[in-house]
């Protein structure tokens, strides 16, 4: 919901633990060194970049063209370093809103876009880990959030999907909800624009003068006329 400051949101503590693990995983997962890799010891290099071994690092960090390797290592190399840490940062301001209060999530306005974009690398991680890759995928994981019955203690597979499902579910409508509550704060801002208003009474006034000069047209016509 919106506050006058920002938004806020109702988490209980299972929840807001359940998100807070998932955070701490993807970070550290951002600032592991790979064998052979850069971080975080070179920020930038001469050396070639490769691409992370981890597909779900690999999703945070995807290569910048399919087509043409050498192009995508010379833009890894130029730029992961920046990226990582710019990705670390935005979890680390969702981390802050997780922490600061019970059970209320405020996020500020200046923190929102950060935040929506932890929000976007946890579920890629997430959907990476469920294996999904289809709007299918996806629906079968929700399904099993909702649909799923007893857990199977005896299947500590099963039962880590649907612990993982649910936090992606959970994460997503999060992530809907705030960016829809930023959108709307947009059309009010626009809405109540001091600017904009006395642009559009400059564009009536000036409506109302074009009337007055056909008026005065028309007038003119049927004074030549008699």
């Amino acid at each position: 919901m919106p506050t006058s400051s920002g938004w806020v949101a109702y988490l209980d503590a299972a929840e807001r633990a359940a998100v807070l693990d998932v955070v701490e995983d993807v970070t550290e997962l951002l600032a592991a060194e790979e064998p052979g890799g850069p971080w975080p010891q070179v920020q930038l290099s001469e050396d070639p970049v490769t691409a992370p071994a981890d597909p779900a690092l690999r999703r945070l960090l995807p290569d910048a063209s399919r087509g043409a390797p050498e192009v995508a290592a010379e833009f890894r190399r130029l730029t992961e370093g920046e990226l990582r840490t710019t990705k670390t940062g935005q979890l680390a301001v969702l981390r802050s809103a997780l922490v600061a209060g019970t059970p209320e999530v405020r996020v500020a306005r200046t923190d929102a876009p950060a935040v929506a974009a932890a929000l976007t690398d946890l579920r890629l991680v997430l959907a990476e880990r469920l294996g999904i890759r289809t709007e299918a995928d996806a629906d079968a994981a929700y399904r099993l959030v909702v649909e799923g019955g007893p857990l199977d203690v005896t299947d500590p597979d099963g039962v880590a999907r649907r612990f993982l499902a649910t936090v992606s579910t959970l994460l997503g409508v999060l992530q809907e909800s705030l960016v829809g509550l930023m959108l709307d704060g947009l059309a009010d801002a626009a809405g109540d624009d001091p600017a904009g208003d006395d642009a559009a009474g400059g564009d009536a006034a000036g409506g109302d003068a074009a009337g007055g000069d056909a008026a005065d047209g028309r007038s003119a016509g049927r004074a030549s006329s008699a």
